[in-house]
């Protein structure tokens, strides 16, 4: 009886709890009611009166949902176009003002009244205002919310300027929208920065644990497809309706759904990798009260950027095994008649050697992976990214007799066992790192001896001692020599990169015991970023950056039009005009500059969005009309507008069928608010808190389809608190302006009509004068792609040529080479995460595009996609191989195999800056949509084995696969050979797309490769004697 109240007490708080978290969620938008009911005090509608619904909309469009870094960023940006907008209006009043004075014969005339000069003033202001904003929307993404914030001030200034007589009344105007949109920018940031702060640095702790749970992941996804590797045919048609043929899918071959785990696992890391590279700056530059400081938060994000490369790298085996089988032919369709029993007969037996060997090895690498998961479960407990599980209570004397151990556990091994986040982990860590090199050479031992080889006891010991191994022979167990060698190399690339990624683990483990022991974890304190990022951060404001689409809203700008590509890719040398010289020219240059921002696609997406805006925004400036105007609140239909336009397509039927969507819930919102609680103020309030909470729910979970969520709780905003307004001023004053009043059952219908309407106005002036389709910008991100692929590529060549030639420098001095090259290449990696992301992102919205002429080629895109994102990985691996090749010189400073290895290697080009040509032509090509050049092929530096073996021929024999550098060799033998494969693809899919020039008048055909010069040129001459024969019979007739 006495223990019967703990499991309720516990129960109970496990249920507040979730009622805490869940309230904490739906409190999201208190800033949104709280100033509704603070608006029901008589002296703060006096001061808003027709204007304060208002202070509403702009909290929403103040996003106090955003983490504190970006959202202080954010609010200065508003403020700034909150200042700008108003003073731009007092101007555009100013001469709204005096052209109605000199346009009219008596100095004033009744408010309202019409008059088609200030009218027209009016409109060319909101067409010049229109343009300039939405111009730098679209090149700067942080300025998505200011504009917004922009459009609606310079909106609502302009529909009423007409109508203003005398300065007097057109300040008073503007301070009241004024301190309507202050007001509401201040609850927005005290809800943001009081209330429920959210700090940058949290979001970024986040992400650093869902990183090391992507980690586990991918760790887990490898497990359980070498685990099928024991048993199962790895080379395709597995899981196939007919033996004969590989089962295909939409998207391509159709994988094992432990490959399609690999798979998804390697993509979310990949993504949060690219996100993390965008928080984190923020985070670096933010003040806080904790226990990490900038510093260390860059070297938690280096050292998870050394765990991934490795562990991301296992996952390969998936495509290696694909290629061989290509390579082998061992998928295409078979056909009943032919006589393929020998190649079935290799098949089978290449598929029963792997089996044996992946058995062979299972004990090692399944402990090996369940220590690299400790690992990482450690660094996690230790750096408090996540909460270490409670130890469970030591069994008592009188309870721990064997009759108890039921599953037959060994509780003496348990004992000594060091779990993660307790101290001398990295210990048994590095302990448990040797076992599995010495479970490495029993390995590497029974393959030997399937192959027939005799290794002798001291191989493993002094490997280049031993003089009396033969290299494979070529008919040893029916196989070449190559593909023995082939398979070799493969089993130590898995080896190779499953010990990388324990000893990086290591690393990782050993950093966080540092700062646990350093009691940097253990006390908090004041942050304050240094004057040289503070700097860095106010010049970041209005300079185009690396950035992740959970930074705007969606229908403008993704990451493959946001990121910062470089000055090569920007700023070329103009092939018309020298550099200038004299001060003359100078003007003269900064003069045509002028001319090139006019005709830059931003450009032309503020014309765009400012020609859709006079479209309905000309009804509100024609005597007919204006009234008309007025009186339905068709200013509405301008913002949707503004919030609606978008420079592609696809985004904007996407966006369209969202709009209308969110504003049709809005709509059965505002019913369901309005009349559960019977009409009553406070029940109103109550119910609209949280449903409008509840639709946040949307932007911040479900952050694709943020537009519906933003557009629900601006049109739900509107209409409750325009229906509160009215209830508190009076149906006079709300009438004052012109605007009629409806109850809420009219107005919720209208406001629909008039949403649905700017929607369509936007929708129609996306299209036209013609389409900027998300094929066009598809085509141009990829481009980019390829050319921040060809840069980073170049940095791996410089990077492998140092390394090789030993002259990195000091890497712990932030001016040597080695450093500044690792920071270049980091900085392009992410980048180039955050655009592969981005180009997901236009291939998934390629669904709601509508379909003009012929389909677009969806599948050889994303061909040339995963091409990219193989050779960046790929590139990756062969950094880390030669790091590994650069560091064992001295550390096996007696191996005289090392010394020989590395000298030959300097002369065997590992790479070549050919490639980097390659890749900038194939960007070139299919940015600006040019054929390629004719017989274009890939360079081919890397017959690397080859290369080597002709230099010296007993350098890569077999009785040297025990040396340290020999499974860091194969690293770089596979690594180069698919990159090559990649490039191979890459070539031929672009061709593909773009074409090849074909100069018909050579005698080799580009286009019919079968035909040799010498049949073409036989064909022409023979042709040329018929033509000359028919000449000599007309004149001798």
């Amino acid at each position: 009886m006495d223990d019967t109240p703990k499991p309720r007490k516990n129960y109970l708080k496990t249920f507040w709890g979730k009622v805490k978290r869940g309230w904490q969620r739906l409190e999201l938008d208190i800033h949104t009611v709280l100033q509704m009911m603070k608006y029901q005090a008589d002296s703060v509608s006096a001061e808003f009166t027709t204007l304060g619904y208002m202070v509403a909309i702009i909290s929403v469009l103040g996003f106090a949902i955003m983490p504190r870094a970006k959202f202080i960023q954010m609010m200065l940006l508003d403020v700034l176009a909150v200042c700008v907008a108003i003073s731009i209006a007092l101007l555009m009043m100013y001469c709204c003002i005096h052209s109605r004075q000199h346009a009219t014969t008596g100095y004033r005339t009744a408010l309202g009244a019409y008059n088609s000069s200030a009218s027209a003033v009016s409109g060319v202001w909101l067409f010049f205002q229109t343009f300039m904003v939405h111009s730098l929307r679209a090149k700067f993404p942080q300025f998505q919310f200011p504009v917004i914030i922009y459009s609606i001030i310079a909106v609502v200034t302009s529909t009423y300027a007409p109508q203003f007589t005398t300065m007097a009344a057109s300040i008073s105007f503007a301070t009241r929208l004024l301190k309507a949109c202050m007001t509401g920018l201040a609850l927005t940031t005290g809800v943001s920065l009081f209330i429920f702060p959210l700090s940058t640095r949290t979001v970024v702790f986040k992400e650093m644990a869902g990183y090391i749970g992507g980690l586990r992941a991918a760790l887990k996804a490898h497990s359980n497809y070498l685990e099928t590797l024991e048993r199962d045919d790895m080379f395709g048609r597995t899981e196939t309706f007919d033996e004969t043929v590989e089962k295909m899918g939409k998207k391509g071959k159709v994988y094992s759904s432990e490959a399609q785990a690999i798979h998804a696992a390697v993509r979310k890391i990949t993504e949060l990798h690219g996100k993390l590279h965008g928080d984190l700056t923020f985070a670096k530059r933010e003040f806080a009260w904790g226990e990490l400081g900038p510093d260390d938060l860059q070297m938690t994000f280096k050292q998870l950027r050394k765990v991934m490369i490795p562990v991301v790298g296992i996952g390969f085996i998936v495509d290696i095994f694909q290629r061989l089988s290509e390579y082998n032919k061992w998928n295409e369709p078979i056909d009943p008649n032919a006589n393929d029993a020998p190649t079935d007969a290799i098949r089978r037996r290449v598929v029963q050697e792997w089996n044996d060997i992946m058995r062979a090895v299972h004990d090692p690498f399944a402990s090996m992976m369940e220590t690299i998961d400790e690992g990482l479960q450690h660094v996690s407990y230790t750096m408090r990214l996540t909460k270490p599980p409670k130890k469970k209570a030591a069994p008592s004397p009188a309870n721990s007799d064997m009759s108890d151990n039921k599953d037959g556990v060994d509780i003496e091994a348990e004992a000594g066992k060091v779990e993660p986040g307790e101290k001398g982990f990295a210990e048994h860590f590095q302990r448990k790192l040797g076992e599995f090199r010495v479970a490495k050479k029993i390995a590497l031992q029974t393959w030997a001896e399937e192959k027939g080889l005799k290794l002798p006891d001291n191989f493993f010991d002094h490997p280049s001692s031993v003089e009396d191994i033969d290299d494979l022979p070529a008919d040893v167990t029916g196989f070449s020599r190559d593909r023995n060698r082939r398979q070799l190399y493969l089993f130590l690339f898995m080896e190779q990169l499953l010990y990388a990624s324990g000893q990086t683990v290591l690393e990782f483990v050993q950093f966080a015991d540092e700062k646990r022991d350093s009691g940097k974890l253990s006390r908090t304190r004041l942050i304050v970023p240094g004057g040289k990022r503070m700097a860095k951060w106010l010049s970041s404001i209005f300079h185009v950056g690396d950035t992740h689409e959970d930074d705007n809203i969606g229908d403008i700008n993704t990451q493959g039009n946001i990121l910062q590509l470089g000055e090569a890719y920007k700023f070329r040398k103009d092939p018309e005009h020298l550099p200038p010289q004299t001060a003359f020219e100078k003007v003269g240059d900064r003069v045509r500059m002028f001319s090139f921002m006019l005709r830059s696609t931003e450009c032309a997406y503020g014309f765009r969005v400012a020609c859709a805006t006079m479209t309905i925004a000309i009804v509100a400036y024609l005597y007919d009309t204006q009234e008309f105007f007025v009186r339905q609140r068709l200013f509405w239909a301008i913002i949707m507008v503004n919030l609606s336009m978008s420079p592609t397509s696809g985004q904007s039927i996407f966006g369209f069928v969202l709009r209308i969507l969110g504003t049709i819930l809005a709509m059965i919102v505002c019913f369901l608010s309005w009349y559960i609680p019977d009409e009553h103020t406070a029940g109103t309030l109550v119910i609209f808190f949280i449903f409008i909470s509840c639709a946040f729910y949307v932007p911040i979970k479900m952050f694709r389809f943020r537009t519906i969520g933003i557009i629900t709780i601006i049109t739900a905003s509107m209409i409750i608190g325009y229906e509160l307004q009215v209830r508190k001023v009076g149906e006079q004053v709300a009438t004052s302006n012109g605007q009629a009043y409806y109850p809420i059952y009219l107005l919720a219908p209208y406001r629909l009509a008039t949403v649905a309407g700017g929607i369509g106005v936007a929708f129609i002036w996306t299209f036209f004068p013609y389409p900027m389709s998300e094929h066009s910008v598809l085509r141009q991100s990829l481009g980019a792609s390829l050319y921040l692929l060809a840069n980073y590529y170049s940095l791996n060549h410089e990077t492998v040529s140092a390394r090789i030639r030993g002259d990195e420098g000091d890497m712990t001095l932030k001016t040597s080479s080695g450093r500044r090259l690792e920071k270049a290449r980091n900085q392009v990696f992410s980048k180039q995460m955050l655009m592969l992301n981005g180009l997901r992102t236009y291939s998934g919205f390629l669904r709601w595009e509508v379909p003009i002429g012929g389909r677009f080629p969806k599948r050889r895109y994303d061909s040339i996609i995963n091409c990219i994102e193989n050779i960046i990985n790929y590139l990756s691996l062969l950094g880390y191989a030669s790091e590994v090749l650069s560091k064992l010189g001295a550390e096996e400073s007696e191996s005289a195999w090392i010394h020989d290895f590395k000298a030959l290697i300097t002369q065997a080009r590992i790479t070549t800056h050919e490639i980097t040509s390659v890749l900038c032509l194939l960007s070139a090509s299919i940015t600006n949509r040019q054929p390629l050049p004719p017989y274009l092929k890939t360079p081919r530096p890397y017959s690397f084995s080859k290369r080597l073996e002709a230099l010296d021929k007993d350098i890569l024999s077999i009785r040297h696969m025990a040396e340290p550098g020999y499974a860091a060799f194969s690293v770089l033998q596979i690594s180069t050979r698919c990159i090559v494969g990649d490039v191979d693809r890459l070539l031929r899919d672009v061709k593909a797309l773009v074409g090849e020039l074909d100069f018909s008048f050579h005698a080799v055909s580009t286009r019919d490769p079968s035909k040799s010069s010498m049949n073409v040129t036989r064909q022409s001459m023979y042709a040329s004697g018929l033509s000359r024969a028919s000449s000599f019979r007309d004149k001798n007739d």
